[in-house]
């Protein structure tokens, strides 16, 4: 049996139907950032990164998708980049991640949406060619709007699934997606035969004790594995990418740290890592 983080591809059916799932739970502990954030935003993000890893079961070569979820308050963003062999990266904007626990204990995600929410997808052709998708979120939830994103910008009936479970400490204990998505000649109305078996077998996804690769059989009958995509976490980050920050700083201060012979830290704002820039490379600098 496969474990860890990965996405497995499926046509159910007659193969008229992709069905795509993932278990991505290792990820999203591995890619919290910070680990405190609270519970409603790590719902919301962990809803746009597994929607995004399912996406990578549609992805070809070497291809490369960017996701940004984009709130009625501009600065209030979710963002998710994945590619064709199976990166993940994804963040929330620093204003999102700032907004105090007090005020999210009082609201919920269609309000921190808003009217104004906004699903814009980016997809890398290969060739410099590129496609972005520009979507409203009249559903005001992640899922749902991201399901509607495809039926208005890519006419193709598709469905979202995210089911995340906390324990008592809000960390995140499972987390699993599914992605349907009808092919040519599909009859349209499939689509609700499918969602009423999801509906009825939710509780096969939420069971820990079944493997990924257990559960399509277990919710469809007419459905073949045709394939598995292993999914890891790769920000992109390097101390040679933070030197633009470094530069960025005052040259009082870069002089004072050279001064009191102290390095500097920098962290990535994506996945936290830490870089510490020593006295003497701060001084090629100045």
């Amino acid at each position: 049996m496969q474990n860890g983080n990965f996405v497995l591809q499926t046509l159910a059916y007659n193969h008229q139907v992709r069905i795509l799932f993932v278990e991505n739970t290792e990820l999203l502990n591995d890619m919290c950032h910070p680990p405190s954030m609270h519970k409603l935003l790590k719902t919301a993000w962990g809803q746009t990164i597994t929607s995004a890893c399912l996406i990578i079961g549609t992805l070809k070569y070497n291809q490369r998708l960017s996701l940004k979820i984009k709130f009625s308050n501009a600065r209030h963003k979710i963002f998710a980049d994945v590619d064709s062999m199976g990166n993940v990266r994804g963040y929330l904007s620093d204003e999102l991640v700032h907004i105090t626990p007090d005020q999210l204990n009082h609201i919920h995600l269609k309000q921190i949406v808003g009217d104004k929410g906004s699903i814009h997808i980016t997809k890398d052709l290969g060739m410099n060619s590129l496609f972005t998708g520009i979507t409203d979120m009249p559903y005001r939830n992640i899922i749902d709007d991201l399901s509607h994103y495809y039926q208005q910008s890519e006419q193709t009936s598709t469905d979202f699934y995210s089911y995340i479970q906390f324990n008592e400490n809000e960390e995140i204990v499972l987390s699993r997606g599914i992605m349907v998505q009808l092919l040519p000649g599909c009859p349209p109305h499939r689509i609700q035969q499918i969602k009423k078996e999801l509906r009825t077998h939710q509780y096969i996804l939420a069971d820990k004790s079944n493997g990924l690769m257990e559960i399509p059989g277990k919710i469809f009958k007419d459905i073949e594995i045709v394939g598995s995509i292993p999914i890891q976490h790769f920000c992109g980050c390097s101390k040679e990418v933070l030197y633009p920050i470094l530069h960025s700083l005052e040259k009082k201060d870069l002089k004072y740290a050279v001064m009191k012979a102290e390095p500097i830290e920098l962290v990535c704002h994506i996945c936290g890592s830490k870089y510490d820039f020593e006295p003497h490379e701060i001084a090629g600098l100045l």
